[in-house]
């Protein structure tokens, strides 16, 4: 079988008008051939074929070379087009099928009828093993015998052999063709995977990346596909068939295609592969292909064992250098507009992994929106990679958009100065990862870990948000709930996805009521008990390597094992507020809009509540004075006197300071 050799490349001008031109003296010699074997003209009576050069290849000669037909059954793939191409053919078959001894009414010829009229004819052509059937080329339907049945080429066949575009329709809206293409950027291992594609037919190159991006895998199948001119067919793991006949016929058309498409096929799953059974079908798949393949995000060499037969390479992909990515999106750009563009870019291509092709819509856009002014191009551009990396992780966790600052906190001076000290990390950490080298020198533990400790509503996520916000980092509210699970090993693969999914973009993670995980562990009494230790370790392991912020919170430090709080760098105490804090908090929850009647902001300030309390009562008092158009103090006791009956505690309205 040589379908899957790489066929030398043809001069397209005027292919298709020379290849319909050929096809058609094919079929009048054909259908002088039948007359001749009915009684009718003599051979003498054929036009002489028109001259075509060597170099020329006819789509007939390239599918006889692609899947090996003998020239028996080249001449049944010509007879079985020629029937639906050619109407004077067509009468002629259904003539002579008529006068046959066992006559079947049909425009159809029959592969009895093929064996009488064309010549070197072998009965193992009907084989399902043998190229006709085996890939589909002809269709044998019906309730008789198989010599009987009548014989009808495929579609898709018939299609390539009168040189129009086109694809199966079976496999239309599951597989995208993408022709070869100039590329724009040399990722690494292209050529390496080039190499391997083109050494054999048995090929498969199993791609990977340490964060489960498909971008830069997708980027370096391209290139290699560049660099060795051929197509790619494009299909996902969810779209395969789920029964296993389907999926072996749907493996039988691919193929095909890639052989009619000059195509390479590439396979691509989502990481991790969730269910067994789909990862089960893809294995099955790749058993069925005979031909080069690449798979992205391939399965863990384990469970590729059915596939020995297969010359398989395996490659970690290297994320692409944010300086090649960033010249590959600024091609082809004014020079002014290149030099503040790459200026802008600089900086947020440090903090954000943003893929080419997302990097060219940031870049226009950006332009758009500051007209090219340098002065807003900068956080313009940090903007946009921002929501440009985003991802699957808006699907994880919640997204917390705020504009909190620093001056709105009002905590005392050692914790505001401890939560300074954590966004400046954050800003700087391309410099001293990077430029110095730490990253390079010790890989590990150059996670940040912040521990937030107080009661509820005592600012722990205010304070948060300042980070995030003096940093300009996303900020993600992670519910412990629905990461922990009760099945062993799918917390793990919980916390895979989330961290895997915010690493392109280093987003603040905020883990709420972090003691429900990492409370003292007991004695091991059981499995559960062990595992559950696991998922802590775990869970630590991916927070130490993780190249963003981690924020734990809990409100009862004391409840968390202590070998936990040794790893964790920040550690904060939220002290519950006093009266002096009260008040000022009371004072930061009005807007400047708000209408205020006489407030007495000392006497609320000895009521002993938190910010989150404070907050919630002056949002509720806000409602209460609509109707009568300002907020009176009548208004702000109604709104405590409710929070107070909310948290079960007993309520005195207290006095006014004369």
């Amino acid at each position: 079988m040589n379908m899957h050799d790489r066929p030398e490349a043809q001069p397209v001008r005027d292919w298709a008008n020379r290849n319909q031109q050929w096809l058609a003296t094919q079929l009048v010699a054909l259908r002088l051939q039948l007359t001749q074997q009915l009684g009718g003209r003599s051979a003498d009576d054929e036009p002489a074929p028109p001259d075509f050069s060597d170099d020329f290849e006819p789509a007939l000669d390239t599918l006889t070379r692609l899947f090996g037909l003998s020239p028996f059954e080249r001449s049944v793939l010509l007879l079985a087009a020629g029937v639906e191409l050619d109407s004077a053919l067509r009468h002629l078959v259904s003539e002579a099928m008529a006068q046959a001894p066992e006559a079947v009414p049909s425009m159809q010829p029959t592969f009895n009828f093929a064996m009488q009229v064309l010549a070197e004819p072998h009965w193992d052509a009907l084989s399902p093993l043998r190229p006709l059937r085996r890939w589909c080329l002809i269709a044998c339907d019906g309730r008789e015998a198989p010599p009987r049945r009548p014989i009808r080429i495929d579609e898709r066949v018939l299609h390539y052999l009168t040189g129009v575009a086109a694809m199966d329709s079976r496999l239309i809206n599951l597989v995208r063709c993408e022709p070869a293409g100039m590329i724009e950027t040399d990722p690494p291992l292209a050529s390496t995977i080039a190499h391997a594609l083109g050494a054999g037919t048995a090929a498969l190159v199993a791609l990977n990346h340490a964060r489960g991006a498909i971008e830069p895998q997708c980027d370096c199948a391209r290139a290699a596909l560049a660099g060795l001119g051929a197509s790619g067919l494009w299909l996902h793991g969810r779209d395969l068939p789920q029964d296993s006949r389907e999926l072996a016929e749907f493996a039988c058309l691919l193929e095909r295609e890639a052989a009619l498409s000059d195509a390479i096929i590439v396979l691509e799953f989502d990481r991790p592969i969730e269910a067994a059974d789909a990862e089960t079908r893809a294995v099955t798949l790749l058993a069925h292909l005979m031909g080069p393949a690449i798979v992205l995000n391939a399965p863990e060499p384990a469970r590729l064992s059915r596939l020995r037969q297969r010359r398989m390479l395996r490659l970690l992909v290297p994320d692409v250098p944010a300086a090649a990515r960033q010249a590959t999106a600024l091609r082809g750009l004014p020079g002014k507009q290149v030099d503040a563009l790459a200026a802008a870019l600089r900086p947020a291509l440090r903090q954000f992994n943003v893929p080419v092709a997302e990097l060219r819509l940031v870049a226009a856009e950006a332009l758009a929106e500051t007209r090219g002014e340098p002065a807003l191009l900068g956080p313009a551009v940090w903007r946009l990679c921002r929501a440009a990396v985003r991802g699957g992780l808006d699907a994880l966790a919640q997204r917390i958009d705020n504009n909190v600052v620093f001056d709105d906190l009002v905590a005392p001076l050692v914790v505001t100065t401890q939560l300074r000290a954590i966004a400046s990390e954050l800003q700087h950490r391309p410099r001293v990862h990077g430029d110095w080298g730490f990253a390079a020198h010790n890989g590990r533990g150059l996670g940040a870990a912040a521990l937030f400790a107080g009661e509820s509503g005592t600012g722990k996520t205010y304070a948060a948000e300042a980070i995030a916000s003096a940093a300009g980092l996303d900020l993600y509210r992670v519910d412990l709930a629905s990461v922990v699970s009760k099945y062993i090993g799918e917390t793990e693969k919980n916390l895979s996805r989330l961290f895997e999914a915010a690493e392109t973009s280093g987003a603040i993670l905020l883990f709420d009521e972090a003691d429900a995980l990492f409370g003292k562990r007991s004695e091991v009494r059981d499995s559960h008990d062990r595992f559950a230790n696991i998922e802590i370790a775990y869970l630590l392991q991916r927070i130490e390597t993780y190249r963003g912020l981690v924020i734990l919170t809990t409100n009862m430090k004391s409840a968390l094992d202590r070998a936990f709080l040794r790893r964790i760098r920040y550690v904060i105490q939220f002290p519950y507020p006093d009266s002096a804090a009260r008040e000022k908090l009371w004072r930061m929850q009005f807007p400047a809009d708000a209408p205020l009647g006489e407030i007495d902001f000392s006497s609320l300030a000895r009521l002993q509540l938190t910010g989150g309390n404070i907050r919630a009562i002056a949002l509720n008092a806000a409602f209460l004075g609509a109707d009568g158009g300002r907020i009176e103090q009548e208004a702000i006791n109604a709104a405590v006197r409710a929070e107070f009956s909310k948290l079960e505690r007993p309520y005195t309205e207290p006095r006014r300071e004369m």
